[in-house]
This record gives C-alpha cells, structure tokens and sequence, in this order.
C-alpha cells in the first residue's frame, strides 16, 4: 500500500508541473493582451477624427461568431465533466463538438478580418482603427489556431482511450485555455463597442 501511494507522487508532481506552466503561459498572454489594450484605446484617444462620421463599427460576422466561440468553451466544459464520469462516447462527441465549432468560428473570423482589411485600405490613412482591429482580431485567430490544434491532439488521443476519471488533465488545460480565449474575445468586442 505505501508503496503504491509513493508512485503516485511523482504524477502529481507532473500534474502540478503541468498546471504551473499553464498558468505562466496564461499571465503571459493576458499582459500581452492588456498592453494591447492599452496601446488600442491610446491610440483611439488620442485621434483626430470625426469618429461618428468616419468609423462604422465592428463587423457582423464578429458579433456572430461569438455565438460560436461560446460553444467551443461550452463544449469542452460538458467534455471534462463527462470523462471525469467515465462517460467516453459522449466526451469524444463533446470534443468533436468543440472542435467543428471552432471551425466554424475560424470562417468567421476570417469574413470579419476580410472586412476590416476592407475598411482600413478604404478609410484613408487618418482612420488606424480598423488596422488596429485587424491586428488585435487576428492575433487572437492565431491563438485559436494554436487551441485548435490542441484540441485536435487531445481529441485524437481521447478516441484512443487515452483518458479517464483519473487522467484527464490535458482536456481540463485545454478547456481553460479555450476558456480563456472565449474572456479575452468578449473583452476585444466590448472594447471594440465602446470604440465605435
């Protein structure tokens, strides 16, 4: 019995390693994107323009791919909560879930960044508000590409049974992280509605 107990100890280390590391990862990305932020809502501030006038808003495609992101988080939630209960048909459904609708976020995205490339190119050099959002929108693109294939990972793993009720971590990293993704998006587009 003790010995089974001290070969559990150098997992939960590697569980502690593993959450440590997300957490740096995680206050890494969240100083980068408040300093981004920041420098956005500086530089809208600080311009001169007529902004009634001249800057028309966030693009539809943005608002609606929200719905979308959100059932992405939502999604890995109902995946950890079923393989932490041994249920396996309905966690890879969960994730494959996840994943067509980040997917579909992905169109999205890249309709809402068509146009605002559209909008900048268009709008003149005064207006630096659509490129502004342009690089803010497809930074966090690139971060849900990154998730995506996470998730692609964790998924392929699951379908070789590679989780259970005791082993699970990865999945529960890879939801928070979309988690976060979906916080820092909805941040992005309350920001961009003050802006507008």
């Amino acid at each position: 019995m003790i010995k089974d107990s001290l070969s559990v100890l150098p997992m939960r280390r590697e569980i502690h390693q593993a959450r440590l590391g997300f957490f740096l990862f995680i206050a890494t990305l969240s100083v980068f994107f408040a300093a981004s932020l920041i420098a956005y809502f500086i530089i809208w501030s600080t311009s001169s323009i007529d902004r009634t006038v001249s800057f028309s808003g966030v693009p539809a495609s943005l608002w609606i791919s929200t719905l979308f992101m959100v059932c992405v988080g939502y999604a890995l939630h109902r995946a950890v909560q079923a393989v932490r209960f041994e249920k396996q048909v309905l966690f890879r459904r969960w994730l494959f879930f996840a994943g067509a609708m980040a997917l579909v976020f992905l169109v999205f995205q890249a309709s809402g960044l068509n146009r605002l490339l559209a909008e900048h190119f268009a709008s003149g050099p005064d207006i630096k508000l659509y490129g502004l959002m342009f690089v803010l929108v497809f930074v966090h693109a690139l971060h849900v590409i990154g998730g995506l294939a996470t998730l692609a990972m964790v998924t392929n793993r699951a379908c070789r049974d590679g989780y259970d009720h005791e082993n699970y971590v990865a999945v529960s990293i890879c939801a928070d992280y979309w988690h976060f993704l979906d916080a820092v998006w909805l941040v992005m587009l309350v920001a961009f509605a003050l802006t507008s």
